[in-house]
């Protein structure tokens, strides 16, 4: 809108009886009615109906589709130019969550690598997932997410009065995908012989009471870990960025990390899986970060380790890590990308 667009914004409901529209100056928003269940049965059909008579309503000049599901789907069947952004790997999503809705997802996937025509992916892995399993030969355009700039104005020093380092985890849902127990059992040896660390753990699912902390009280691993759960954004990132020293990321499976590049732009160090696609290029390949093998307790402990001995060194990773998210991962930059590719696809 900044720059001067008309932006119509897409999504749909579970809360609404019927289909709502806000407008206002240069923003449109329309949310089209979302069935609580059953929308995997029939491919989202309802959903992707309603979606369909909106976009077709609105004769937008290009729709960009956000991941390769309904919303894709909808565009697609509009008849207008439309991108769509590969934003996970849904094969891999499908081997850690074996369910009947992700197979739905991944036929939609399918349908919609046969059906589109221009792509961009969020990482080099997301776009060779995509490429190797749905699309063979596909031309990929990698644009990353972005932060705006004032998340990298927010990079203040911890102001705590706690002895020790403090570890941040910014994890949503408690799943073998994101490998939450592998970091709480490095704290643990961790916390062995530096008794004043603490672990500070952020997302849904980390709440007090929840199941993170109900896992690691029930086998007495809960000891100076804070459980702080979901938070608003701002909240979230002026939390990290004021308590804690070092971002601890321990996914096995990312198509890119939102977490690890708002951790690198508050320049705070980052610790993350040396097999876990997306994770691995947000870090320069271990260039501005520390790559190890999460599933392994041990390796996590040693880097966490090294960062409670050695300050410079925690400083060091942690300026390199700002310089990479700063020079790539700003939102202005990401928009001019798009906003070349807009230009592209209109003019073929």
């Amino acid at each position: 809108m900044k720059r001067g667009h008309d932006v119509t914004v897409y999504t749909t409901a579970t809360e609404i009886d019927r289909a709502i529209t806000f407008r206002g100056s240069g923003i449109s928003i329309r949310i089209a009615r979302a069935r609580a269940s059953g929308k995997g049965r029939d491919f989202f059909a309802f959903e992707r109906e309603q979606l369909k008579h909106m976009m077709m309503e609105d004769r937008c000049e290009i729709i960009h589709a956000h991941w390769t599901y309904e919303f894709a789907l909808a565009a697609l069947a509009s008849g207008i130019p439309t991108l769509t952004t590969i934003h996970d790997l849904p094969w891999n999503v499908l081997r850690y969550y074996r369910d009947l809705y992700r197979v739905t997802r991944l036929l939609m996937a399918y349908e919609v690598a046969i059906r589109g025509r221009h792509f961009t992916a969020v990482s080099n892995d997301a776009a060779s997932h995509f490429r190797h399993y749905l699309k063979p030969g596909a031309s990929i355009t990698v644009i990353p997410n972005g932060l705006g700039d004032a998340v990298f104005e927010l990079n203040n020093r911890p102001n705590r009065k706690l002895s020790g380092i403090a570890f941040a985890t910014i994890l949503q849902g408690w799943s073998r995908r994101k490998n939450a127990e592998a970091a709480i059992k490095a704290f643990r040896i961790v916390r062995q012989s530096e008794p004043g660390s603490q672990l500070l753990m952020f997302g849904f699912d980390y709440e007090p009471g929840g199941p993170a902390q109900r896992w690691a009280s029930e086998r007495g691993l809960a000891e100076g870990i804070t459980f702080v759960g979901a938070l608003p954004y701002q909240e979230l990132l002026q939390r990290v960025s004021k308590e804690a020293d070092v971002v601890l990321h321990p996914s096995l499976e990312e198509s890119f990390s939102m977490a690890a590049i708002e951790g690198m732009a508050l320049r705070k160090p980052v610790i993350a899986g040396s097999l876990t696609p997306g994770v691995r290029e947000v870090l320069g390949f271990g260039k501005n970060g520390v790559l190890v093998d999460v599933r392994k307790t041990g390796a996590i402990a040693k880097a966490m380790q090294q960062f409670v001995k050695d300050v410079d060194y925690r400083n060091e990773v942690a300026q390199s890590g700002f310089d990479r998210a700063s020079s790539l991962y700003r939102l202005k930059a990401v928009m001019s990308r798009y906003e070349e590719m807009y230009g592209t696809i209109l003019g073929s």
